[in-house]
Protein backbone atom coordinates (compact mmCIF):
# COMPACT_ATOMS: atom_id res chain seq x y z
CA UNK A 1 0.00 0.00 0.00
CA UNK A 2 1.40 3.41 -0.94
CA UNK A 3 2.07 5.92 1.79
CA UNK A 4 1.42 8.91 -0.45
CA UNK A 5 -1.67 10.81 -1.49
CA UNK A 6 -1.46 12.01 -5.09
CA UNK A 7 -3.97 14.06 -7.07
CA UNK A 8 -5.66 12.71 -10.13
CA UNK A 9 -4.28 14.45 -13.21
CA UNK A 10 -6.51 16.27 -15.67
CA UNK A 11 -5.88 16.88 -19.36
CA UNK A 12 -4.23 20.19 -20.18
CA UNK A 13 -7.40 21.54 -21.76
CA UNK A 14 -9.30 21.01 -18.51
CA UNK A 15 -7.37 23.72 -16.66
CA UNK A 16 -9.69 26.22 -15.00
CA UNK A 17 -9.41 29.79 -13.81
CA UNK A 18 -8.71 30.62 -10.18
CA UNK A 19 -12.33 31.44 -9.34
CA UNK A 20 -13.46 28.17 -10.92
CA UNK A 21 -10.96 26.30 -8.76
CA UNK A 22 -12.60 27.88 -5.71
CA UNK A 23 -16.04 27.07 -7.15
CA UNK A 24 -15.06 23.40 -7.41
CA UNK A 25 -13.81 23.41 -3.84
CA UNK A 26 -16.91 25.11 -2.44
CA UNK A 27 -19.28 22.84 -4.39
CA UNK A 28 -17.55 19.64 -3.25
CA UNK A 29 -19.35 17.46 -0.70
CA UNK A 30 -16.99 17.81 2.26
CA UNK A 31 -17.15 15.78 5.42
CA UNK A 32 -17.39 17.18 8.94
CA UNK A 33 -13.72 18.15 8.66
CA UNK A 34 -11.80 18.99 5.50
CA UNK A 35 -8.75 16.77 5.32
CA UNK A 36 -5.71 17.87 3.35
CA UNK A 37 -5.71 14.72 1.23
CA UNK A 38 -9.16 15.66 -0.08
CA UNK A 39 -7.79 18.98 -1.32
CA UNK A 40 -5.39 17.18 -3.64
CA UNK A 41 -8.11 14.87 -4.92
CA UNK A 42 -10.39 17.83 -5.67
CA UNK A 43 -7.76 20.00 -7.33
CA UNK A 44 -6.28 17.49 -9.76
CA UNK A 45 -3.33 18.69 -11.85
CA UNK A 46 -3.98 22.29 -10.82
CA UNK A 47 -2.79 21.29 -7.37
CA UNK A 48 0.42 23.31 -7.02
CA UNK A 49 -0.98 26.78 -7.66
CA UNK A 50 -4.47 26.01 -6.40
CA UNK A 51 -3.28 24.28 -3.24
CA UNK A 52 -0.94 27.17 -2.45
CA UNK A 53 -3.84 29.59 -2.93
CA UNK A 54 -6.22 27.63 -0.71
CA UNK A 55 -3.61 27.32 2.03
CA UNK A 56 -2.76 31.03 1.83
CA UNK A 57 -6.33 32.36 1.94
CA UNK A 58 -6.99 31.62 5.66
CA UNK A 59 -3.85 33.57 6.55
CA UNK A 60 -4.57 36.54 4.29
CA UNK A 61 -8.02 37.26 5.75
CA UNK A 62 -6.96 35.83 8.40
CA UNK A 63 -8.22 32.89 10.52
CA UNK A 64 -6.46 32.60 13.91
CA UNK A 65 -4.78 29.29 14.73
CA UNK A 66 -4.21 28.02 11.20
CA UNK A 67 -0.90 29.63 10.31
CA UNK A 68 1.37 26.91 11.70
CA UNK A 69 -0.47 23.97 10.11
CA UNK A 70 -1.02 25.65 6.75
CA UNK A 71 2.50 27.11 6.74
CA UNK A 72 4.16 23.73 7.25
CA UNK A 73 2.06 22.08 4.54
CA UNK A 74 2.74 25.00 2.20
CA UNK A 75 6.48 24.59 2.81
CA UNK A 76 6.28 20.89 1.93
CA UNK A 77 4.27 21.56 -1.25
CA UNK A 78 6.59 24.40 -2.31
CA UNK A 79 9.66 22.22 -1.73
CA UNK A 80 8.21 19.64 -4.11
CA UNK A 81 7.58 22.37 -6.67
CA UNK A 82 11.21 23.47 -6.30
CA UNK A 83 12.30 19.88 -6.94
CA UNK A 84 10.36 19.86 -10.21
CA UNK A 85 7.65 17.37 -9.30
CA UNK A 86 4.71 17.28 -11.71
CA UNK A 87 2.15 17.24 -8.92
CA UNK A 88 2.31 17.44 -5.11
CA UNK A 89 1.91 14.51 -2.76
CA UNK A 90 1.28 14.22 0.95
CA UNK A 91 2.26 11.42 3.33
CA UNK A 92 -0.87 9.66 4.59
CA UNK A 93 -0.54 11.01 8.13
CA UNK A 94 -0.36 14.57 6.86
CA UNK A 95 -3.08 13.95 4.30
CA UNK A 96 -5.36 12.86 7.15
CA UNK A 97 -4.95 16.16 9.03
CA UNK A 98 -8.33 17.87 9.23
CA UNK A 99 -9.39 21.52 9.24
CA UNK A 100 -12.69 22.78 10.64
CA UNK A 101 -15.13 22.55 7.71
CA UNK A 102 -17.35 25.53 8.54
CA UNK A 103 -14.45 27.90 9.20
CA UNK A 104 -12.49 26.91 6.09
CA UNK A 105 -15.47 27.05 3.72
CA UNK A 106 -16.51 30.41 5.15
CA UNK A 107 -13.12 31.97 4.59
CA UNK A 108 -12.84 30.58 1.05
CA UNK A 109 -16.35 31.89 0.28
CA UNK A 110 -15.28 35.33 1.55
CA UNK A 111 -12.21 35.26 -0.68
CA UNK A 112 -14.08 34.09 -3.79
CA UNK A 113 -15.55 37.44 -4.97
CA UNK A 114 -12.20 39.16 -4.47
CA UNK A 115 -10.43 36.51 -6.55
CA UNK A 116 -13.08 36.83 -9.26
CA UNK A 117 -12.66 40.63 -9.44
CA UNK A 118 -8.87 40.32 -9.63
CA UNK A 119 -9.25 37.63 -12.26
CA UNK A 120 -11.56 39.71 -14.46
CA UNK A 121 -9.63 42.95 -14.22
CA UNK A 122 -5.99 42.00 -13.86
CA UNK A 123 -5.11 38.36 -14.51
CA UNK A 124 -4.16 37.18 -17.99
CA UNK A 125 -1.42 35.01 -19.53
CA UNK A 126 1.78 37.06 -19.95
CA UNK A 127 5.52 37.00 -19.24
CA UNK A 128 5.66 33.24 -19.86
CA UNK A 129 9.31 33.04 -18.79
CA UNK A 130 8.18 33.59 -15.18
CA UNK A 131 5.77 30.63 -15.28
CA UNK A 132 8.07 28.22 -17.10
CA UNK A 133 9.05 24.95 -15.36
CA UNK A 134 12.48 26.34 -14.50
CA UNK A 135 11.01 29.55 -13.10
CA UNK A 136 8.47 27.58 -11.06
CA UNK A 137 11.32 25.69 -9.40
CA UNK A 138 12.98 28.96 -8.38
CA UNK A 139 9.66 30.36 -7.20
CA UNK A 140 9.15 27.20 -5.15
CA UNK A 141 12.29 28.02 -3.15
CA UNK A 142 10.96 31.50 -2.39
CA UNK A 143 7.62 30.07 -1.25
CA UNK A 144 9.44 27.62 1.05
CA UNK A 145 11.04 30.57 2.86
CA UNK A 146 7.72 32.44 3.03
CA UNK A 147 5.91 29.36 4.32
CA UNK A 148 8.46 28.75 7.07
CA UNK A 149 8.03 32.36 8.21
CA UNK A 150 4.26 31.94 7.96
CA UNK A 151 4.34 28.92 10.27
CA UNK A 152 6.14 30.83 13.03
CA UNK A 153 4.08 32.36 15.88
CA UNK A 154 5.01 35.96 15.05
CA UNK A 155 2.51 38.70 15.92
CA UNK A 156 1.43 40.48 12.69
CA UNK A 157 3.86 38.21 10.84
CA UNK A 158 1.39 35.93 9.03
CA UNK A 159 -0.48 38.15 6.60
CA UNK A 160 2.44 39.63 4.59
CA UNK A 161 3.99 36.26 3.58
CA UNK A 162 0.53 34.76 3.01
CA UNK A 163 -0.38 37.61 0.65
CA UNK A 164 2.86 37.12 -1.27
CA UNK A 165 2.12 33.38 -1.60
CA UNK A 166 -1.43 34.14 -2.77
CA UNK A 167 -0.15 36.47 -5.52
CA UNK A 168 2.35 33.86 -6.68
CA UNK A 169 -0.35 31.16 -6.61
CA UNK A 170 -2.71 33.26 -8.73
CA UNK A 171 0.10 33.84 -11.20
CA UNK A 172 0.82 30.12 -11.44
CA UNK A 173 -2.85 29.18 -11.90
CA UNK A 174 -3.42 31.81 -14.59
CA UNK A 175 0.05 31.55 -16.18
CA UNK A 176 0.44 35.25 -15.42
CA UNK A 177 4.13 36.03 -14.98
CA UNK A 178 3.33 39.61 -13.94
CA UNK A 179 1.49 38.31 -10.87
CA UNK A 180 4.33 35.94 -10.09
CA UNK A 181 6.69 38.93 -10.28
CA UNK A 182 4.36 40.94 -8.03
CA UNK A 183 4.39 38.05 -5.58
CA UNK A 184 8.19 37.99 -5.58
CA UNK A 185 8.33 41.73 -4.89
CA UNK A 186 5.73 41.26 -2.15
CA UNK A 187 7.92 38.46 -0.75
CA UNK A 188 10.84 40.84 -0.25
CA UNK A 189 8.54 43.39 1.39
CA UNK A 190 6.91 40.69 3.55
CA UNK A 191 10.23 39.41 4.83
CA UNK A 192 11.25 43.01 5.57
CA UNK A 193 8.05 43.58 7.54
CA UNK A 194 8.48 40.37 9.51
CA UNK A 195 12.12 41.21 10.24
CA UNK A 196 11.06 44.66 11.48
CA UNK A 197 8.38 43.11 13.71
CA UNK A 198 10.79 40.56 15.17
CA UNK A 199 13.43 43.24 15.72
CA UNK A 200 10.90 45.50 17.40
CA UNK A 201 9.69 42.70 19.66
CA UNK A 202 13.26 41.81 20.57
CA UNK A 203 14.11 45.39 21.50
CA UNK A 204 10.83 45.71 23.40
CA UNK A 205 11.52 42.58 25.45
CA UNK A 206 15.11 43.68 26.06
CA UNK A 207 13.95 47.11 27.23
CA UNK A 208 11.36 45.56 29.55
CA UNK A 209 13.90 43.07 30.93
CA UNK A 210 16.43 45.83 31.59
CA UNK A 211 13.77 47.94 33.26
CA UNK A 212 12.77 45.15 35.60
CA UNK A 213 16.17 43.79 36.54
CA UNK A 214 18.56 46.75 36.33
Amino acid sequence: MTSDIRPACEPEGARKRASEVLDDFLAHEHGERIVLGDLLAILGDRAFGALLLLLAIPNVLPVPGLSTATGLVTALVAAQMALGRRAPWLPRRLAAVGIDRAVFLKVVARAHPHVRRIERRLLRPRLPALTSPLAERAVGLVVVVLAVVLSLPIVFGNQPPALAIALIALGLIEKDGAFVLAGLVASVLALGVVLAVVTGLFHGVTFLFNGLFT
